[in-house]
């Protein structure tokens, strides 16, 4: 009897590597039947590209509907819920412990025996343990479980507020998939498997192909420099003096800045103050981007994006630059460099292709 495998997936980081899991775990249809259930919401230009998984060996369905913890879910909503609900898996592969409608899922697959794994989503595994102790984190936690019952479901744990802000803390969790088991302290002593992600032929083709990938996209691929922003609730004058200083000193270079699907207009409008420079607004992966780059300075903040290693290229992050550094997001935790590929700059000076 084969093993029935899901992914839960809400963006396009998320996706991708569930496709690479797919790739390398479950591509054998023999034993294995793998779903991708796409959560999608109108608020959200999340997942809104046209997807191609006409080649692969799996299903997908998408769950569309908005969440507000303010109102109940309408009778429409519950019913697409409840198609997922009376769906049967041997395993369930989610990504966000945040999401209400994750944990009505997770508490029912449970019940009934289903392995649950996380996976890795953002710097989160790396840096939580670092986080001061939030408030409305807490808030958020304990209206989300109020949320579920009100909706007629059941809530697992009502204590789950005490450890929120940490990673892997429900307690319906079995084990964790990360790119940088070393790097995460393993609080909960939960068994962790290693994802090893790689640019190799047949998952770039796959990218290309789910992605819907075209060449023009993406006209100059050597010795550029590709910077990829973030929502870090700043104007971005720090990103545009490191790039400007970059501009000085490779001013042949073409620099792309691949532009993060909620970032704000402000800082839209910071960057036009950038000579020869192309905002990509595509919501492909980052990581498809850079799978197409040579000889090439690849940065950002400090952004997940960067966690798989195209060894023809240079990355850094850009955290730890001091000068005109104002991003207040950065102060609320210790950010870490968890890879081995990605240098830590702290001066411009040290961004060299």
């Amino acid at each position: 009897m084969k093993e029935k495998i899901c992914f839960f997936v809400h963006t396009e980081y998320h996706l991708l590597l569930s496709l690479h899991t797919l790739l390398t775990m479950y591509s054998d249809t023999n034993r294995y039947e793998v779903e991708f259930i796409l959560k999608r919401t109108s608020k959200s230009p999340r997942l809104k590209l046209d997807l191609d998984f006409a080649h692969l060996p799996c299903k997908y369905r998408f769950l569309d509907f908005d969440l507000n913890l303010n109102t109940l879910l309408a009778s429409k909503e519950k019913e697409r819920l409840q198609e997922v609900l009376e769906l049967k898996f041997s395993e369930f592969n989610f990504f966000q412990e945040q999401d209400p409608v994750t944990l009505i899922i997770i508490n029912h697959y449970k019940k009934r025996g289903t392995r649950i794994n996380l996976f890795q989503d953002g710097l989160k595994p790396y840096i939580a343990h670092s986080m001061s102790f939030s408030p409305s984190l807490w808030i958020n936690n304990i209206k989300q479980n109020l949320w579920i019952r009100k909706n007629g479901y059941p809530v697992s744990n009502w204590f789950s507020f005490i450890n929120s802000k940490m990673y892997g803390f429900l307690k319906e969790i079995d084990q964790l998939y990360l790119t940088f088991p070393a790097t995460y302290i393993n609080w909960k002593k939960l068994p962790i498997l290693p994802l090893t992600l790689h640019y190799t032929p047949d998952f770039v083709e796959v990218l290309k192909k789910v992605f819907k990938w075209e060449d023009s996209i993406l006209k100059e691929r050597s010795r550029v420099i590709f910077f990829m922003n973030q929502p870090m609730h700043d104007d971005g004058s720090f990103e545009v003096n490191v790039l400007e200083q970059l501009q000085l000193s490779y001013p042949d270079s073409k620099i792309y800045i691949k532009n993060h699907p909620i970032t704000s207009q402000t800082k839209l409008n910071t960057y036009k103050k950038l000579r020869n420079v192309e905002i990509i607004n595509s919501k492909i992966p980052a990581e498809l981007f850079i799978s197409q780059l040579e000889d090439s300075i690849v940065l950002s903040v400090c952004s997940t994006s960067m966690f798989i290693d195209n060894s023809s290229c240079k990355f850094y992050y850009i955290f730890a630059v001091k000068e005109q550094n104002n991003i207040k997001r950065l102060e609320k935790y210790s950010v870490i460099n968890p890879s081995e590929h990605v240098i830590t700059a702290k001066s411009v000076e040290e961004i060299k292709f």
